[in-house]
């Protein structure tokens, strides 16, 4: 068995399935705890949380009494070989830091993200874990997502040839939410981003260093091109074109609805070829994303080889955001990376919106509903 533990037992640790509705379309488990309950090859042996509500929620919910107040003496006394890092970005970097430099056996973090506030942290961190031995793989949910790691293989199997340009949307900020618009791009690039140019919503948004949401533009040191919006997507939200020299891959609606175009032979009648729509088969082994991710930590762990969603994945996908903030500011054109000045950042959405968790915000705002219906 596979020891694992919880740190941060909120909304992604803990409650985030129960949000789901049902005719989502998201596959199930989601949450961190619910994936690892679903694994066989794993046993929580430790949960810890600040928050003595948390912890209170999460025997409730989950039966389990490991339950610690300080992460610390979780990690001593339980000895995780994998350990889940759901907190805030607020204090997840001196967390990973301590888990790395710490003598508490661990061999794999599984992250939320963004990674961290800053590039300089981000660099702390990976070189940390790296020192370590720890494989690092940060929650941009898509890249375990099966819809993307068939598209990954069918790219890899030259169904559409050289990849030249990618491409997608989704309304967010771009270091929350925008973690997960890049790196579901970023994924099929084969290489890292040379130079961004971007446009953020407004000069307000990025007179400081918290979210913002934006458009970027990106190219590749081998050539490829991307562009992402992350302002108002309209039709493209959620929707992802990978092209390539022999055809596409479109994954619609959040991937729900994938499809692989190619360029063949034409009808009787064409003179020339043409697209033709494939859509894709189911994987034979249909899993959540969090037990894949979780299936590849094991592996990462059995043979060396890093995660689908490294640390410098995640760092990379914070510098591309910050880019496209100093464009802007610089009045657009294009940003050299990596960016020199490491001390830049971004103060990610959920910190600013509020310091108290969401699932506990989430539960008093049920709690005063069903007060409100039995006074009416």
């Amino acid at each position: 068995m596979t020891r694992a533990a919880v740190i941060g037992l909120g909304r992604i640790a803990s409650t985030w399935d129960e949000e789901r509705r049902k005719y989502d379309g998201w596959h199930l488990p989601h949450a961190h705890i619910g994936c690892m309950a679903a694994v066989p090859e794993i046993e929580v042996v430790g949960l810890s949380d600040t928050w003595v509500e948390q912890r209170e929620a999460a025997r409730a919910k989950w039966g389990i009494d490991a339950l610690f107040e300080d992460y610390r003496e979780m990690l001593a006394r339980t000895r995780p070989q994998i350990v889940s890092v759901c907190t805030s970005m607020k204090p997840r970097t001196d967390i990973m830091l301590e888990i790395a430099n710490g003598d508490y056996g661990v061999q794999a973090i599984w992250a939320e993200k963004p990674l961290t506030y800053s590039l300089a942290q981000a660099d702390d961190v990976i070189a940390a874990c790296r020192r370590a031995g720890i494989h690092l793989a940060v929650n941009c949910t898509h890249c375990w997502k099966d819809s993307f790691i068939q598209a990954r293989e069918l790219i890899d199997d030259g169904f559409i040839g050289d990849v030249l340009h990618v491409q997608g949307g989704r309304s967010c900020n771009l270091s929350h939410n925008g973690s997960h618009l890049i790196t579901r791009l970023t994924m099929f690039t084969d290489s890292r981003v040379a130079w961004v140019a971007g446009e953020a919503e407004s000069d307000e948004a990025v007179a400081g260093d918290h979210d913002f949401a934006g458009d970027g533009y990106f190219v590749c040191h081998n050539g490829v091109r991307g562009m992402f919006h992350g302002m108002r997507a309209g039709a493209l939200e959620l929707s992802y074109d990978i092209t390539g020299t022999e055809g596409m891959i479109r994954l619609m609606d959040d991937s729900r609805s994938p499809e692989l175009w190619r360029i063949e032979e034409g009808l009787p009648g064409q003179r020339n070829p043409a697209p033709a729509c494939h859509f894709f088969r189911p994987s034979h082994t249909p899993r959540a994303a969090g037990v894949n991710v979780l299936y590849d930590l094991m592996d990462c762990i059995e043979t060396g080889e890093d995660s689908r969603c490294t640390g410098e994945d995640a760092r990379e996908a914070l510098e591309i955001a910050i880019a496209v903030r100093e464009s802007h500011r610089k009045g657009g054109g294009r940003v050299d990376l990596p960016l020199e000045d490491r001390s830049l950042g971004i103060v990610s959405h959920e910190v600013v919106v509020s310091e108290v968790p969401r699932a506990i915000l989430r539960r008093g705002e049920t709690v005063a509903a069903a007060q409100a219906g039995e006074v009416s």
